[in-house]
This record gives C-alpha cells, structure tokens and sequence, in this order.
C-alpha cells in the first residue's frame, strides 16, 4: 500500500471513530442527522459495527486507538 492510500485510510478509520463515539451502554451505534449514513455502512463493512448495529470487538479497538491518541 503507498503512503496516499494508507493516509487515506487513516482519515477513514478516523472519520469512522468519530461517528462511533456515538454509541449508548446498550453497545447500539446512533448517528445524529449530521452524520452521513455511508460512514455508518462502510463501517459495517469494514468490521467495525455488527449487521444489527452493535459496536464489535474491532470498533471498540478502533475507538480506542483514536481516543488515547
């Protein structure tokens, strides 16, 4: 991967765990009208959320990543 693909995922991942912090104790992810719902689905492609909308093991390893650095 060349370094513009990778800093291109890094802004995904980032604009990913931004929408993410958006979840409840119930582990449910709920975007507030602002944010796009493409960002929701790539997240669900990518692993990061559940098809029912539940934060997964790798979401909450990405949320983490971006909260602590």
């Amino acid at each position: 991967m060349n370094a513009l693909a990778s800093g291109l995922e890094q802004d995904m991942e980032s604009d990913i765990a931004k929408a993410l912090e958006y979840r409840y104790g119930d582990g449910l992810v709920y975007l507030p009208k602002h944010q796009p719902e493409s960002l929701f689905k790539m997240a669900v492609t990518k692993g990061f959320v559940d098809q029912e909308g539940y934060l997964t093991r790798k979401g909450r390893s990405l949320l983490a990543k971006y909260q602590f650095a």
